[in-house]
Formats: structure tokens, sequence, C-alpha cells
């Protein structure tokens, strides 16, 4: 009996012993299969819009959370209004909570603007998507802001956003948001100007109004200028005009792209971007799509510029002068290459004719044929407005090269600068 229960046991042992080493090497050779393990994940949310103005039409946004990687268990993220005095249920809806099931990588959620019947003042929500109770991930909250406007039959509601030409990042290497980089003013005038305004938007974000539908038959301008705006970083900026009306006119879009730069900030620099022809409860729309400074008359000044006969023209703007056809003449004639692509420079002058050229695009060349790397423009010098005499030291960079004519004097270019000493002609 005792043998019996031995080989028994015996039996038992090596069964277990053999199951074990076929679980075992079930898992290390089966890798096509994977078991889950718990991670720290990140959280990143998209939005449909960022920031928006819009009327009360039952709009529907909707915004994504997306994990970097698969998890085990649930992750939830919540919404909740942060700021604004449009109201919960009567304005507008959301998804109070959205939750990424286990297994998967993303959800979404939306918000709804609700349509009523109601003459109301023009309200803002703005929605915090994810925050500190958000669940089992790291999560930096985004945000979405409205703009609900109330208005009757007849009124046309304008929405300007702007961007940059050019991603632009801080010292940090953070992205720099387009409301942060400037702030604008979205105006209504009856002239292509921004002196003439009878109406005028500005917000600490992207800008919009209403045009009522008792304004006066006739001619009207839509204008865009700054109220700030960066001042060590130069960008052109893409407008981007939204044109709504109840029932006739539904999100008509305009863009308008490198329309204004925030070189020089003053009145001077404003861009007419469309006109409007009121008549009655009929609004007709003809592009514009103008730079204030083109109005301006170039003025043509004769003189030296890089050991070569120079002709350039300027236009006045601001605090300064945008210069047409700096060092033209050395870039083909000494250095050999062709300009392709060219731009006006930007000289600030201040109260005592000092001038300064900041750090500038200038021009793209061909060299036989083949494209170079940007040139870039740079220097300081006097303006005699007595004499009409302008004298700029400066220099170019390309690519790596922080300073060209220092690079070229092996070639035998004589300074480590380039000079124009320029006379406003007669």
């Amino acid at each position: 009996m005792i043998t019996y229960l031995n080989k028994n046991i015996s039996w038992v042992l090596t069964l277990l012993t053999i199951s074990f080493f076929m679980v075992s090497c079930d898992q290390e050779d089966n890798t096509g299969f994977s078991t889950l393990e718990p991670t720290s994940p990140t959280l990143s949310l998209t939005t449909s819009v960022s920031s928006k103005s819009l009327i009360e039409d039952d709009s529907v946004y909707e915004f994504t959370a997306t994990l970097s990687t698969v998890q085990l268990v649930d992750v939830k993220l919540f919404i909740t209004q942060v700021s604004g005095d449009a109201t919960l249920g009567d304005d507008y809806t959301v998804d109070g909570s959205i939750t990424i099931p286990a297994g998967a990588t993303s959800a979404k959620g939306k918000i709804k603007i609700l349509s009523d019947d109601l003459i109301e003042a023009t309200e803002k929500v703005k929605i915090q998507i994810g925050d500190n109770t958000t669940s089992n991930a790291t999560i930096v909250p985004v945000f979405m802001e409205f703009t609900i406007l109330n208005y009757t039959e007849g009124d046309l509601a304008l929405d300007l956003s702007w961007a940059m030409s050019a991603t632009t990042t801080d010292n940090s290497g953070n992205v720099i948001s387009p409301t942060a980089f400037a702030d604008m003013r979205l105006l209504i005038s009856t002239s292509p100007n921004n002196s003439d305004v009878i109406l005028e938007a500005d917000g600490g974000s992207f800008e919009s109004l209403v045009l009522p539908a008792n304004t006066p038959n006739g001619t009207y301008y839509v204008v865009a200028d700054f109220y700030a705006a960066n001042k060590t970083i130069v960008r052109n900026l893409d407008l981007s005009l939204e044109l709504n009306q109840a029932g006739v006119i539904n999100g008509d879009s305009y863009s308008y792209p490198a329309a204004i730069s925030n070189l020089g900030i003053c009145d001077l620099n404003f861009y007419v971007m469309t006109k409007i022809t009121k008549v009655g409860n009929t609004y007709t729309f003809t592009d514009v799509s103008t730079q204030s400074y083109v109005y301006s008359t170039y003025s043509s000044w004769n003189g030296i510029d890089a050991d070569f006969d120079s002709q350039v023209s300027t236009k006045a703007i601001c605090n300064g002068l945008y210069i047409k056809g700096l060092n033209a003449g050395w870039m083909l004639d000494w250095w050999g290459e062709v300009v392709t692509v060219q731009t006006d420079v930007f000289a600030s002058i201040d109260a005592t004719g000092k001038v300064t050229i900041a750090k500038q695009f200038l021009y793209t060349t061909t060299y036989n044929g083949a494209v170079q790397p940007n040139y870039f423009v740079y220097g300081s010098g006097t303006y005699n407005q007595a004499t009409g005499q302008l004298y700029i030291k400066y220099d170019l960079s390309q690519g790596t090269t922080t300073s060209l004519a220092t690079a070229i004097m092996i070639y035998g270019w004589p300074t480590p600068y380039f000079e124009a000493t320029l006379t406003l002609a007669p």
C-alpha cells in the first residue's frame, strides 16, 4: 500500500514538473504574445479649435485624448468650465469626463453650442480638459474658449485669428502660441485704414465682433493691426477671417498668408483684408489684401553699397524705413550668386538718428542653378535727416556662418563687415 502511494506521488511530481517546464517554454518561445505591465503613460490632448467665436447654431467641436501606451486599467479625465458667463445646459453642453478603456489608446469628447431663441448679450466660456484628478496618467491640461454671439437677423459676425508663418519657440524651446506672440485688433473702418474706425475688437485672444443689421448701408473695410507684439522675434503673420450671418452665411473663411509683420508696431502698420458692401441685410465682399505701407511712396537713394554703385529705395513706416535693394550689386557681381527671393529690410531709426537692423531674412539665392541656404542681414548705422544721408554698417549670416564678411576675407574681401553710404535723391 505504501509503495502504491509513493508511485502516485512520484507520478504527480513528474507531471507537475513537466507542466511547469511546458508553461515556461510557452512564455519564452511564443513571442507573438505579450503581457501588459503597469506603466506611467503620458496623455496628450488635441482639439478641433482652441478659440472660436460663433453664433448659437448647435455646432459641435471635438477633442481627443491619446495615451502614449496601452494600459491595463481605464484612464479617466475630467472636463470643467473654468471661466466665462455661459451656462452649462442652457448655452452649451459638454461631456463631464471621458474614459480611455483598458487596452485602448484614445477616446473622444465633444462640446456643443446650443441654439435658442433668446436675445442675449455675447457670452463666453472657457473649458479645461484634464486636471490633477486625471487618473493613471500624466497630463498637461488644454483649453477650449468660445465666444457665443447672440445676434438678430441681418447682423454680420466676424472672427479674426492668426498664426506665425514659422514655428516659433522661446529660449527654453517651448512653442509660443499666436495669441502670446501678438495681440491684434479687429477693426471695421469706413476707409481702407485703421483711423476711420466705427467698430473695434481688442481682447486677450483671437478677436470677434458683430456688424449690426442697423448699420447704415454703405462700404466698410475689415482691418487688422497690432495692439502689441513680441519685440525680440520677427515673424510674418498669416491672418484668417471667418464670416457668419444667421441663415445666410455659415462659416465663410478667407486666408491672408504672410499678411503682416511685427516689424515696427505703430498706427502705420495695418492690413486691410476685405471690403464689405452692405445693402439692407445683404453683404457682398471684395478681397483687398493690402499691407498698409504699400500706400506710401518709394523714395530713391544713390550711393555706394559694399563697394558697388547702389540705387536703393525706401518706404517710411513706424519708427524706421523699409529698404529695397540693399547689397544687391555685391551678391551678384562679387559673390556670384543670383538672387531669387528678396524682401525689404526694415531699419529702425530712433529720435537721435541711430539706425538698427535687427537680424532678419534678406534673400534666397542660387549658385550654378542650385538653391543656397537663406541669407540674413543685421547691422547698425546713422541717419542725418538734415543732409538726407544714410550710413549702414552691416553683415550677412548664412547657415552656420554668423559673419559672411569675416568668412570671405580669405577670398580678398577687405573688412569684416559691409558698408552702405546713401544719399536721398532730390
